[in-house]
């Protein structure tokens, strides 16, 4: 099951900075969602590597 859907805010770790990217794809294949940071960055990550963002 989905945690996420696409177009959700999510912080996700791009490297070794956490960030807020969109989630673009699903691949239940893989069981990861692809996040994308900017028009350039984007990476694979599954349900546990991600958190809902929350404006504070």
């Amino acid at each position: 099951m989905e945690a996420y859907k696409i177009g959700d805010l999510v912080y996700a770790r791009l490297g070794t900075l956490p960030v807020v990217g969109t989630v673009v794809d699903w691949n239940a294949g893989l069981g990861k969602y692809l996040v994308r940071f900017s028009a350039v960055q984007q990476d694979w990550y599954g349900e546990g590597e991600l958190t809902p963002y929350s404006e504070q």
